[in-house]
């Protein structure tokens, strides 16, 4: 076991860790120091519950019949988690569910609830306790976020392997245009120095994304988001035109370039990616590790971390890979591929007056 995935704090010093860094700029040099070490530690843990669940879930999705596929894990970044920490004040470390996160991205609804169904049919129930269900298609978020949310608490008795007992894992399954449409949300917040994700910033902007979103939801015949409900079509549109018009959209969206991505190419088999993007620079650097390489990665990782703690446009973060190809399809957002979003959104308005 590598030490970087041995339990090295009690559940109730993680608790302690967690509300220390609500205030993270208050603490003292030992404080932060010890307090961000145990969030080190317990992160790390979550990569084995996640190997798990990322085999699992993929043999599911392939005894299904479906191939056309994309399955991506990472491990929560620690701007997000300490601003989550911070935000909601009931919050515990030990117990936020989404540190350790998975995503299947399917090719539409139908091959989407076929999955749900499987996984929450108690005939073919996982060992690990199923937590909660959140269906964000039937009732999307104000945002417009859509997508279906299952989080489960890993579960062993392999004597081995009780350091990751209890740890909490979220599993998101979104369809190939709903995952177009939230990574779309994150190239934006991130060239525009906004947190659209957390329904912060531009009331104008925000309300685009709603629109669009609804839009989306139009094509997939499901459930607007309520603020909409009331809309026909028509008017959805003609709202959503109008609002591009005045946001001056497209012409914002042509800014959305990279001028280069840097990539460690050298190591062909699947791993681990360290992923830093930069808005402001327009740069996206990807490091390579193979399997075998998890500690280190993780140790980049940290360190990455600590480096660009103070420059805000810069977002650092560690997720598994097959290839750079599935890379990109899986986070576009780290590679400002914004192409897909607007071709659907032009598809969607395509012929309308």
């Amino acid at each position: 076991m590598s030490p970087f995935e041995k339990r090295q704090f009690s559940g109730k010093q993680i608790i302690k860790a967690g509300d220390m860094l609500r205030d993270i700029d208050q603490l003292s040099p030992a404080d932060r120091e010890w307090a961000l070490g145990v969030l080190d530690n317990f992160r790390a843990l979550h990569a084995m519950p996640l190997n798990t669940f990322q085999a699992t879930l993929r043999q599911r999705i392939k005894r299904l019949g479906i191939s056309d596929f994309i399955v991506a894990q990472r491990i929560k970044r620690k701007p997000t988690i300490l601003d989550k920490l911070h935000r909601y004040a009931d919050m515990q470390l030990k117990r936020m569910h989404d540190i350790g996160g998975i995503r299947a991205i399917l090719p539409s609804l139908k091959e989407l609830e076929a999955l749900k169904k499987n996984y929450l049919d108690t005939s073919s129930r996982l060992s690990h306790k199923l937590v909660r269900v959140d269906d964000y298609i039937s009732q999307p978020k104000a945002s417009g976020y859509r997508g279906v949310h299952l989080v489960f608490s890993y579960h062993t008795t392999h004597p081995d392997k009780q350091d990751y007992e209890g740890l909490r894992i979220e599993m998101q399954l979104r369809t190939h245009l709903q995952h177009i449409w939230a990574t779309a949300v994150e190239i934006f917040e991130a060239f525009m120095g906004e947190n659209f994700k957390s329904s912060r910033g531009s009331q104008e902007w925000l309300e685009f994304f709603a629109l669009v979103s609804s839009a989306f939801a139009h094509k997939e015949k499901q459930p607007v988001i309520p603020e909409h409900a009331d809309m026909s079509r028509e008017e959805l549109l003609h709202s959503l035109q109008e609002k591009m018009s005045s946001l001056h959209v497209l012409e914002v969206m042509q800014s959305f370039t990279l001028t280069d991505i840097l990539s460690s190419t050298h190591k062909r088999e699947s791993g681990h990616a360290l992923l830093v993007f930069d808005a402001a620079e327009k740069l996206s650097t990807v490091r390579q590790y193979t399997a075998s390489e998890y500690e280190e990665a993780y140790s980049a990782y940290i360190r990455a971390e600590e480096e660009n703690r103070s420059r805000q446009t810069r977002q650092v973060v560690l997720v598994k890979m097959d290839s750079i190809k599935q890379l990109e399809k899986a986070y576009p957002n780290y590679f400002a591929n914004i192409k897909q979003f607007r071709t659907h959104l032009l598809q969607v308005l395509k012929g309308y007056k």
